[in-house]
């Protein structure tokens, strides 16, 4: 479900982090999935759709349960990791580089 404010349509979306959304990244299943935005809130949630840093994940994975990304914070630190990882390779020269990078548009690094 979107947002009335989301400037991108879920169908417009891409991830540098997954091929395809029919999968939860957590656990692999499949059917009624979310779709999450890595670095969220509100000044990094749009940054993160244009960036591809999006996944699809199951509710349980998302935010219906105590495991959820939402609550479980040792998860979204690890998801964070391997975006910002993901990310640097994608739009970056060096790894150096692209932490610098990465915090001047994220606000931090998690890695």
């Amino acid at each position: 479900m979107s947002s009335k404010r989301q400037k991108i349509k879920d169908e417009d979306r891409y991830s540098i982090i997954v091929p395809d959304f029919k999968h939860c990244y957590v656990c692999g299943a499949s059917g009624d999935i979310h779709l999450h935005e890595v670095f969220y809130g509100s000044a990094n949630r749009q940054k993160s759709i244009s960036d591809g840093c999006v996944i699809p994940l199951c509710p349980a994975h998302h935010n219906m349960s105590s495991q959820g990304v939402h609550f479980n914070k040792a998860l979204d630190n690890r998801i964070k990791q391997q975006a910002e990882k993901i990310w640097i390779k994608t739009y970056c020269d060096s790894e150096e580089d692209g932490i610098e990078k990465f915090i001047r548009r994220y606000g931090r690094s998690y890695i």
